[in-house]
């Protein structure tokens, strides 16, 4: 097969088939294999698991008291998984993996409605391994069902608005309500600031036919519609709690956007460093056609162009500032991309530089990362291959322009197969839980764990747990009644007649969601440093043979 361009290559149906296929593979490789992470994941599992213990899909609880902190829909999302495949890490995942793949099919769909097939795939390729969110699709939280839905209300909006059929708009209404029931009302100013600004653009700033536009997409009718689906659960909820519900719903949404205070003017550059490393291995390319972008003055990139500035804006002025938070803009981002991957050639020096550079720099950057990952952790070295793939790839075909694809896939794969799987063998939650449902079954026996609380304990232990349990306090209850506890060994040679379930060394360096701060510890690990590390002794004291 000879391809002279990109258009030509992804028009290939062989090409897109094997692309897709290996796609898919990666995102769906081993989610069954580790361990819940902690502590963002923690919350989704456990919480989800409780609801199906309560019989209860409205009440949230965590550790079995009540969590307000984010709305319910990825909790249902996770739950209904449960109700079909058991309460399960790969029950826990597959609705993330699923709406992350929805989320490609839908930037691939505005793409094709907007500048065609190729554009569409293209785009889709790009989203699919940006780097931030193709680790977010790993684990459950609520960021990728939240790009789901947040994309699926702006395709909706567009093919309505550009075909005048009323009926999708009536339906992106029905999604923005279901976006607020993913992470919040502030997403219906978010999504309703990018409709208006791209309303008035289209428009030109023209009144008579901007106020047309708005007629026909019926504000009156959607607005309490989305307030009907999305704030019903608040109001449930509000009813059932009162202020303490209140309290915390405020500090989420309102206090976190506009509460802190300070002059910090380095805040306002956040989100350009997260885009270069969270947008990898397009990450300089969309720089570069962004900046060719206001140079050229498409107006057919419109939307996205206004998709991706208003929250970059919304989200630069906000207070709080966290990475995840621009990922619902990866898709007006790879729309942009792949635009000008398609229908733009360099033609001047600078620009050549420039354009290929922004390409090749991360195709170098993942290489360098295959290779350091095989090398450090002790990978099989038929890995070394994947390292020259892409290169091998580039002088057969000649063709750079999806080869930061080709390469971060090549990134992923080996690091879903192989890494993942090394890491996993420091991470033995499952093995505790599994020895707590082996030795006490009784639910009504809590776990105490002391001084410490790794998150995702409720989920495998199935049952109550108390966090950061002083020693004094483990000694007492040992005297009073039955004790199931992980503990410290000096604790454990305290405590006359417990018997071990399990013994191990469990990480205690803080939160496993600092990826790389774990990886470097299981590095270290693997060559004898255990510091990160804590020895732990599940023990359970039985208090029939005490009591007299």
């Amino acid at each position: 097969m000879d391809f002279k361009n990109t258009a030509q290559l992804i028009d290939n149906r062989w090409f897109t088939a094997l692309a897709l296929f290996f796609t898919v593979f990666v995102y769906f490789w081993n989610i069954w294999l580790n361990d819940i992470w902690i502590p963002n994941e923690a919350f989704y599992a456990e919480s989800a698991r409780e609801m199906l213990e309560n019989k209860s899909f409205l009440d949230i609880y965590f550790n079995y008291e009540p969590r307000f902190n984010k709305p319910p829909m990825t909790y249902w999302l996770v739950a209904f998984s449960y109700m079909l495949f058991g309460v399960n890490e790969f029950a826990t995942r597959l609705p993330i993996v699923l709406t992350a793949i929805g989320s490609n099919i839908l930037v691939y769909l505005i793409g094709k409605e907007l500048y065609g097939r190729t554009v569409g795939l293209l785009s889709a390729g790009v989203m699919a391994f940006s780097f931030q969110f193709v680790i977010n699709s790993r684990y459950a939280s609520p960021e990728v069902p939240l790009t789901f839905f947040f994309t699926l209300t702006l395709y909706l909006f567009i093919v309505g608005y550009r075909r005048k059929n009323f009926l999708y708009i009536l339906l992106s209404y029905i999604s923005l309500g279901l976006v607020v029931l993913t992470k919040g009302f502030p997403y219906i100013i978010v999504i309703g600031g990018i409709v208006i600004v791209y309303l008035l653009f289209e428009n030109r700033f023209q009144i008579k036919p901007f106020l047309k536009d708005l007629k026909f997409i019926h504000m009156e009718v959607g607005l309490p519609l989305v307030f009907v689906i999305g704030l019903s659960w608040y109001v449930y909820m509000y009813m059932k709690f009162g202020q303490d519900f209140l309290d915390v719903t405020l500090k989420e949404t309102i206090k976190r956007a506009v509460a802190k205070k300070d002059h910090d003017f380095g805040k306002y550059f956040f989100y350009f460093p997260v885009i270069l490393w969270g947008f990898l291995p397009y990450s300089l390319f969309f720089y570069y056609s962004f900046v060719r972008l206001i140079k050229d003055r498409k107006k057919e990139l419109l939307f996205p162009t206004v998709w991706f500035g208003v929250m970059f804006v919304i989200f630069t002025i906000a207070k709080g500032k966290i990475p995840v938070y621009i990922i619902q803009a990866h898709g007006a981002m790879s729309l942009i991309v792949a635009y000008y991957l398609v229908n733009h050639t360099p033609k001047a020096l600078i620009d050549r530089v420039l354009y290929y550079g922004a390409l090749l720099i991360p195709v170098l950057t993942a290489s360098v990362a295959v290779g350091s990952l095989v090398y450090l952790f002790r990978l099989d070295y038929l890995y070394y291959l994947a390292v020259l793939f892409p290169f091998a790839y580039l002088l057969r075909y000649r063709e750079i322009r999806i080869l930061p694809y080709i390469s971060m896939l090549i990134l992923f794969f080996v690091f879903t197969v192989s890494v993942l799987s090394v890491v996993e063998k420091y991470r033995p939650y499952d093995k505790i839980g599994q020895a707590v449902a082996d030795n006490v079954p009784e639910k009504n026996i809590p776990l105490y764990i002391e001084s410490w609380f790794w998150h995702n304990m409720p989920f495998y232990a199935q049952r109550k747990v108390y966090r950061d349990t002083p020693t004094e306090k483990i000694l007492e209850l040992s005297r009073k009644e039955p004790l199931l506890a992980l503990v410290k060994e000096d604790t454990y040679r305290k405590i006359d007649g417990a018997v071990v379930l399990w013994e191990g060394y469990l990480y205690k360096k803080g939160s496993e969601s600092r990826f790389a701060i774990l990886l470097k510890n299981v590095y270290k690990a693997m060559h004898g440093n255990m510091s990160a590390f804590e020895k732990r002794y599940l023990i359970y004291k039985r208090w029939e043979k005490w009591k007299n």
